[in-house]
């Protein structure tokens, strides 16, 4: 089974790409705020015994909008996003807060195929990549003229 990374808003993109093509097995990355939007299609992936493997990037909200305009309404509910599979009685679960938890967690999710796994990665809410900074300070640009 080929592994495939998708970086999209939410799980709904890996569940049309498996769907589409079942031997390709997706790994998805999105935020906690995404995830919280669309985090709802692992129902519908436990249901099709579908197997991606779903990093939640925790950071507490909205990480794009934080560099723009901070404030209140960027913070979310906090959710334990690592016990989900435990509310659809099926998956794998991982909680990581550090390099080396994240280096298990990936290894042991590419050996278990059986369901999807979700890896909850805990990072800081300010903790955002150079892209992401480049980004939202163009945006920022843009919204601020």
């Amino acid at each position: 089974m080929e592994l495939a990374v998708l970086k999209v808003v939410g799980d709904d993109g890996g569940l049309g790409a498996q769907f589409a093509n079942p031997n390709l097995r997706p790994l998805i990355l999105v935020g906690d705020g995404a995830f919280q939007m669309t985090g709802v299609e692992l129902s519908t992936i436990a249901r099709y015994g579908l197997n991606p493997i779903v990093i939640v990037l925790n950071n507490g909200g909205y990480a794009t909008e934080r560099p723009m305009l901070d404030g209140k309404f960027n913070v979310i509910h906090s959710w334990r996003y690592s016990r989900i599979p435990e509310m659809l009685n099926a998956g794998r679960r991982f909680e990581i807060s550090t390099e080396g938890e994240l280096e298990t967690a990936l290894r042991e999710s590419r050996i278990h195929t059986e369901t999807f796994c979700i890896l909850e990665v805990h990072i800081e809410p300010h903790d955002i990549s150079a892209a992401l900074q480049r980004m939202t300070k163009e945006l920022d640009k843009q919204i601020h003229r």
